[in-house]
């Protein structure tokens, strides 16, 4: 009887949690953290009450005895967190929101019981006295964010365990990526959410000021109990739904090979829904959550969503889901622009003027994270450029397929101003906060460790992305595109490092790239080549004492002869001065237009801080310019990259006198309005 327990218990818990699952053997990721979660929101009492069950498998190759578990949601439980420190001593927006915060506005996560599942058929073992908080990125005693478990028993590689937990959490009012607005709830990260095994050792942070996430892969199922006349959106596909007693729905979502599970919920909430398709690939079903007064806009939302499934889906692999949910919080909700597994947020400007990319750019981006995050799963804490920095590159890309060049446009007191003949390329928007900041830090390093996070956007979104521009200038689209799909398809549900990236950039180059990303990840100098001084004069004639059949003889250059090549009125010496002003090296092309229409285009290795380059041709320079075609998206300063031999002033006058024209106009109205 005892061999029959030995079987039988371990295989009731397996079927108890794997029964659901059976669906899910098509996508082909570790399926190593797997979730079974049943919650329901008082929002009396803005309290979520849950159960989770988890079942996790050692895909490492080291035996464990203990877990850690990430318990975001006590980052906003008082001033003492990590993140609450961070956060007050950087200020900004979430300085600013916890000094508003009253006595019911902070929030939390408890676990309430905590047992380790037997597989011999015992007594479940309680784990809550074997578990304490830790603090690895800071020793901050205060912080509650990372609860370490001591098992009782030595976890093997290729072994599993289940473990069932409760917990209760407070759901802040308006925190980072969560809260509620009225009776409009966002809930992200609010679930006890077990750590990643990388590199042979645990890896679980704390929550930052400057952080996101990472976690491993697996299935979810999750109920969601929450009043009647409530719609929810939720990672996955909804799968069930059943009315309780006291007005209540619990509605069921399963979702298989995520990392991560979030959802929201209103009374508010207009639905609109359109299937994607596409010959080359799968179809998906897009369901639109929108506030009533952006119905206008929610065709807008759903085409910009389409575009994104489109073009990731052709350049990086096609979406493997088959839903994606996009919600468009209130105004006022601090859960807008975030991204989550088959779901993410947006929003809709109303101020941004005609031709400006409006709700297009933010919602690229966020769907795009389905990619890079959802589906490369890098560590965002350690490593955020290869999941920002790409998608922010994808999204440039994106937007320009979808809609070509962006009028530019301004605010000024914070009223949109459009350019109406100016348009810029979507790279374009990417340099401003590059420029001011793109020197502060290196560009890999710990999310929380950037001197500001101003310093962190800028390298972690902008030059990432401009780099990876840079690279596409230099190896050619074609080559690139290669690299890009190559790294997405071959790292799906996996957790690369920067080495792995670079290592496929390697394996296709036509060299090695080393000596680029030396520079650029794990540097902070600048890249800045410029034409320095030109000259282009008609040759002169020769002057001085030649040697002439055994004599001497003395030219003062009034005399030409007519075998005198070097005296030829026809000629032109011309010289230019290319300079390197950074500290990044770099190839550049140098293009010298001359007034005969003739173009010459030279290569410089970019090594020296200075290179000379001299023609003799029949007609005098017109321009010189470094990385004419603009391929080199890091450089700094784009206005010393080309200079004129006569500079034409008619330009200049034209653009000054609109300039004057639209400053007179804004002077007039804000008159008027005085």
């Amino acid at each position: 009887m005892k061999w029959k327990l030995l079987i039988l218990v371990p295989l009731a818990i397996l079927l108890s949690h794997t029964t659901k699952y059976i669906f899910a053997q098509e996508l082909p990721c570790s399926r190593t953290a797997n979730y079974q979660i049943d919650v329901s929101l008082n929002v009396d009492e803005k309290i979520l009450d849950a159960t989770e069950r988890l079942t996790w498998r050692n895909t490492s190759d080291i035996a464990v005895n203990e877990l850690y578990f990430h318990l975001y949601w006590n980052a906003f439980k008082n001033t003492r967190s990590t993140f609450a420190k961070e956060s007050l001593r950087m200020g900004g927006w979430a300085k600013r929101m916890l000094a508003s915060f009253d006595e019911d506005d902070w929030g939390w996560i408890d676990i309430t019981s905590f047992h380790l599942l037997s597989s011999r058929g015992s007594d479940n073992t309680d784990l809550l006295p074997n578990s304490v908080f830790v603090a690895p990125d800071d020793n901050n005693k205060h912080d509650r964010t990372v609860l370490k478990v001591t098992l009782p028993r030595t976890v093997a590689p290729g072994q599993s365990i289940v473990l069932d937990i409760a917990f209760q959490a407070k759901i802040p009012s308006k925190a980072p990526r969560v809260g509620y607005v009225n009776d409009t709830y966002f809930i992200a990260q609010w679930f006890p959410k077990i750590g990643v095994i990388w590199g042979g050792k645990w890896n679980c942070h704390q929550y930052h000021s400057n952080s996101e996430y990472f976690s491993d892969y697996g299935d979810y199922d999750v109920k969601i109990t929450v009043p009647q006349g409530f719609i929810v959106g939720a990672t996955g596909a909804q799968t069930d739904s059943t009315s309780n007693a006291e007005g209540m729905v619990t509605y069921q979502f399963q979702q298989e090979c995520v990392h991560d599970f979030a959802w929201t919920t209103s009374p508010n909430y207009q639905v609109r829904s359109r299937m994607f398709t596409h010959d080359e690939l799968s179809d998906v079903k897009m369901r639109l959550l929108f506030q009533a007064e952006h119905t206008h806009h929610a065709d807008k939302l759903l085409d910009a969503t389409e575009n994104t499934l489109k073009y990731y889906g052709l350049w990086y692999g096609a979406y493997p889901y088959n839903q994606i949910t996009i919600v468009d919080p209130p105004e006022s909700s601090t859960a807008i622009g975030m991204e989550y597994p088959t779901l993410f947020t947006t929003t809709i400007d109303w101020w941004l003027p005609k031709g400006a990319y409006g709700p297009h750019s933010l919602t690229i981006h966020e769907c795009g994270h389905s990619w890079w995050y959802g589906l490369v799963g890098s560590n965002e804490f350690e490593h955020a450029w290869i999941d920002e920095g790409f998608n922010t590159y994808a999204t440039s890309r994106c937007l320009n397929a979808s809609y070509g060049n962006e009028t530019y446009h301004r605010r000024y007191f914070g009223i949109p101003v459009r350019f109406r003949e100016v348009r810029i390329t979507p790279q374009s928007d990417l340099r401003e906060s590059y420029l001011q900041y793109g020197a502060a830090d290196i560009m890999d390093q710990l999310s929380w460790e950037f001197i500001n996070g101003s310093s962190y956007g800028a390298l972690s979104y902008n030059k990432a992305a401009l780099m990876l521009w840079t690279l596409e200038g230099y190896l050619g689209e074609q080559v690139f595109s290669k690299i890009m799909k190559e790294f997405s398809t071959r790292f799906w549900f996996k957790h690369p490092h920067p080495q792995d990236f670079f290592n496929i950039v390697n394996e296709y180059a036509p060299e090695n790239m080393d000596w680029f990303f030396e520079q650029i990840v794990y540097g902070s100098e600048k890249l800045d080549y410029a034409i320095g001084s030109i000259k282009s004069e008609p040759v002169s004639s020769a002057r001085g004492w030649f040697d002439e059949n055994g004599e001497k003889i003395y030219s003062s250059g009034e005399k030409k002869e007519k075998d005198d090549e070097e005296v030829s009125e026809e000629l032109f010496d011309t010289e230019i001065i290319v300079k390197r002003l950074g500290g990044v090296k770099f190839p550049v092309e140098v293009r010298f237009a001359f007034e005969d229409g003739e173009v010459l285009t030279d290569t410089w290795d970019g090594n020296a801080r200075w290179k000379v380059f001299r023609y003799r041709r029949p007609a005098k320079l017109m321009l010189a310019e470094v990385d004419p075609d603009r391929k080199i998206a890091l450089d700094t300063n784009y206005t010393n990259n080309s200079k004129y031999v006569k500079r034409a002033s008619t330009p200049a006058l034209k653009w000054t006198a609109r300039w004057f024209a639209w400053f007179q106009h804004l002077m007039e109205m804000f008159s008027f309005f005085s």
